[in-house]
């Protein structure tokens, strides 16, 4: 008796060679994926998989939000002794700024690759 309830009721079938198949379990392997069913849907929906490592994302984060308490240090200390002009201050804020927005702008990406 067929389920009334599937969301997916509509089979594909296709044969493939053994070679054929043993190069798409290599790719399955290389993607991270251990349903071949999973695998091949999403192959065939969106023609390509990223597997991407977020925690180059996070080490990158990580390295970032260092360098900025280091500058801000900086700022602090030159602020209090005179030593910097408005100007340069403001300057270096804004590539801090900018570095955030990179920053944000990469995830965003990644984000939408592993979609």
């Amino acid at each position: 008796m067929e389920k009334q309830n599937r969301k997916r009721d509509i089979q594909l079938l296709f044969r493939v060679t053994p070679e054929e198949k043993k190069l798409i379990q290599e790719k399955m392997c290389l993607a991270g994926i251990t349903n071949m069913r999973a695998y091949m849907r999403e192959m065939m929906a969106k023609g390509y998989i990223v597997n991407a490592d977020p925690s180059v994302i996070k080490s990158l984060a990580a390295e970032l939000q260092k360098i900025t308490v280091n500058i801000k240090q900086i700022l602090r200390h030159t602020d209090m002794m005179g030593e910097l002009y408005a100007a340069d201050s403001e300057e270096i804020r804004q590539k801090l700024n900018e570095c955030w927005d990179m920053q944000r702008q990469l995830f965003k990406e990644f984000m939408r690759l592993t979609k």
